[in-house]
């Protein structure tokens, strides 16, 4: 399965869009902000989509966390303000610990990062729209499969 993490797209969604729809992810993870830009991205898309709020998605329902077991893998989507991701990722860390999952999905930072720890992936897909201490959008595709994860982040400038 190809999973697309997406986070961070404060309303603008369009660049995002299609993009996907040429990759066809067979998921969506969306880290938040806003969660309806998530959901509008799956629902245009027909696909599945693991879908948490954050920190500017005031009055909306959605979760804080969800995690999606696929494949054996079990991934963490969160939008990481309530971790301070913006200082470090050890909180973080940390609960990805406790919830016994492979891989973390956050956003917050508008920053890509893809990392191994200690065998538990910390993946932030930046923003595609508003990135920080870059000029280039990003998003990150995740390969799954009983083998384990395959994480990468895509600059929007990439063909």
């Amino acid at each position: 399965m190809i999973a697309a993490a997406v986070a961070d797209t404060h309303g603008k969604t369009e660049s995002i869009r299609k993009r996907l729809a040429l990759l066809k992810p067979d998921h969506i993870l969306f880290a938040g902000d806003l969660y309806k830009d998530g959901l509008k991205i799956a629902r245009e898309l027909h696909k599945p989509c693991t879908c948490v709020v954050g920190n500017c998605d005031i009055g909306s329902r959605g979760s804080q966390e969800e995690i999606l077991n696929v494949s054996g893998q079990k991934i963490l989507v969160v939008h990481g303000h309530q971790y301070g991701v913006k200082r470090d990722l050890n909180r973080l860390y940390y609960h990805g610990l406790e919830m016994g999952v492979d891989a973390v999905v956050y956003g917050h930072t508008h920053h890509p990062v893809c990392e191994k720890i200690n065998g538990l992936w910390l993946i932030n897909p930046g923003s595609p729209v508003s990135p920080r201490l870059s000029r280039q959008g990003s998003f990150a595709l995740l390969e799954i499969d009983e083998n384990g994860l395959k994480p990468n982040i895509i600059l929007l400038a990439q063909a």
